[in-house]
């Protein structure tokens, strides 16, 4: 029987080899990022086509970030959670694997929450518990620009993780909350990587693509897909034009950096993080009124507001890696098993792990 629906869906899957179906209908399907702040959660919209279109579960960003503080950020999950709660039959916010895939087997989208920005810690490790509490299960601690915590992708300076985010990322590692590299410099994320493997956790990239694919400052290096690998982590394809580089966002595009980052890791480090949002032309917007933080893409060309993948693209990706030849396995790997590993390693709570002390 077909998980999906919905017209686009259908004319993918008309157009999709029969093996590539069957796979995905079947298999757990986890997309790592969505932007969910108040400018894009579209419960009734957004989350009905994803899980129209096969994906079972989702991450939500959902902070103003960055710079939004405890107050702000607290005060939007409980709005989240109850907007949540008030669609109980058709999605379910989720803390465990267990959860998430009883959500699956009742046929609701599961549903984890995400920070992309350590500001709503207030400068307090101990805030991190608080927000684990409260839902969040993966976060990164700079978004492309310096802060108390880490430098930023596209700052000029790589300086690495402060004394105040070893403290954070190991408390992020007691408590249970998934160390991700997304958005930050290099050095930082190698920083936080090693901090993983030290205590035995997996780090991830949730949404990043290949810098020797396309070497743009928000992609990352084949030495940061080692890293991640190395701590049995995985990094997960975004969707977004820019980084590909393709203006269309085309399904080749991004099965060319899931492929790259395969070759580098193997497909057991390798998931999805498409980092779809609706309403583009106020991302871009955004992006053009905080320059500091987007620098123009490499090469000195001039910034085209390329479009994001939709949903309906892990398929065509799934599609992809059929025609491609890869193993049946491999592929569940990268929908949604290698994420589900992940998490299952990261989440359970170590108290042995780490301390507040001085980093």
């Amino acid at each position: 029987m077909a998980r999906g629906g919905g017209e686009r869906y259908e004319r993918v899957r008309q157009k999709a080899d029969p093996r590539a179906v069957a796979i995905q209908e079947d298999a757990l399907v986890w997309d790592m990022t969505m932007p969910f702040s108040q400018f894009y959660a579209e419960y009734d919209l957004t989350l009905p086509r994803f899980h129209a279109a096969g994906v079972d579960v989702i991450s939500l960003t959902i902070q103003n970030m960055p710079g939004a503080d405890l107050r702000t950020a607290t005060l939007y999950i409980g709005r989240v959670r109850a907007e949540i709660a008030r669609r109980a039959d058709r999605m379910l916010l989720c803390g465990t694997v267990a959860d998430i895939l009883a959500a699956k087997a009742s046929g609701r989208l599961a549903l984890i929450l995400n920070h992309q920005d350590g500001s709503p810690l207030g400068g307090m490790p101990e805030m991190v518990a608080l927000f684990h509490a409260l839902g969040i299960r993966a976060a990164l601690p700079a978004y492309n620009r310096k802060n108390d915590l880490a430098d930023g992708c596209a700052e000029r300076t790589d300086e690495g993780l402060t004394r105040l985010g070893r403290r954070v990322v190991r408390e992020m590692l007691r408590v249970g909350v998934l160390v991700d590299g997304t958005h930050v410099g290099r050095r930082s994320s190698l920083d936080m990587a090693e901090l993983c493997a030290e205590a035995g956790r997996p780090f991830a990239f949730t949404h990043c693509n290949a810098h020797a694919v396309h070497p743009h400052y928000r992609n990352i290096t084949d030495a940061q897909i080692r890293a991640c690998a190395a701590t049995g982590g995985a990094v997960g394809v975004n969707g977004l034009g820019e980084f590909l580089p393709d203006v269309a966002a085309g399904t080749e595009a991004i099965f060319r950096h899931l492929d790259h980052i395969a070759e580098v890791a193997g497909p057991a480090h390798a998931g999805i993080g498409l980092d779809y949002l609706r309403d583009t032309r106020h991302f871009w917007d955004n992006v053009r009124a905080t320059a500091a933080a987007w620098p123009d893409p490499p090469g000195g060309a001039a910034r085209v507001d390329t479009a994001f993948a939709q949903p309906e693209q892990v398929l065509e990706l799934t599609d992809a890696m059929v025609r491609h030849g890869w193993a049946e396995a491999d592929i569940r790997g990268v929908l949604g098993l290698n994420w589900s590993r992940v998490a299952e390693a990261a989440w359970s709570p170590r108290p042995g792990i780490g301390t507040l002390g001085d980093g």
